[in-house]
């Protein structure tokens, strides 16, 4: 692949994001349906309700731009999914299968975070319009949203005898 402008590398990093919002609804559905504690399966069920409608907006963002939508892969999220999946595999406590999807759902939304930040940068120095620019930032709003949502699960009352549990005195 050669990239010969700064439009080819937005639109390669749009499509990376493409990807992964198309991989994540797969993976918010198993952690929902794996996850033992309510509020943290329903939380991951909400937010593959989300991701479904995020993955439309860059569809949308494809589309002002007037090319097709593609996927290209994002190795960051195919680690961070064979080290679940690694870690899946290897634990046999649901307290500690919480924690680790909890902590996989902080990761995966910080980086997620991130990318909207890099992609609304670029698309503000490109001189996109709204068309472009408005998707972008109502995805990021939901990802902050959903990070605030986590961290909010990893304080309270009902994870606290979790963290008790799993964690030494």
């Amino acid at each position: 692949m050669e990239f010969t402008d700064f439009e080819d590398v937005f639109v390669h990093k749009l499509a990376q994001q493409y990807y992964i919002e198309q991989e994540l609804v797969g993976t918010l559905d198993e952690m929902a349906i794996n996850a033992t504690n309510d509020r943290l399966s329903d939380g991951f069920a909400d937010h593959r309700d989300e991701t479904r409608t995020q993955v439309g907006r860059i569809e949308d963002v494809f589309a002002a731009l007037d090319r097709p939508a593609e996927a290209r892969d994002a190795p960051v999220l195919d680690a961070l999914e064979e080290e679940r999946t690694e870690l899946e595999q290897a634990i046999t406590d649901d307290d500690l299968l919480n924690m680790v999807y909890l902590n996989a759902g902080m990761m995966t939304e910080r980086i997620e975070m991130t990318a909207y930040e890099g992609l609304s940068m670029m698309a503000d120095r490109l001189e996109y319009d709204r068309a472009v620019t408005a998707p972008l930032e109502s995805n990021y709003d939901e990802e902050k949203s959903a990070y605030r949502e986590l961290e909010t699960m990893a304080t309270a009352s009902e994870l606290k005898s979790l963290w008790d549990r799993l964690t030494p005195s």
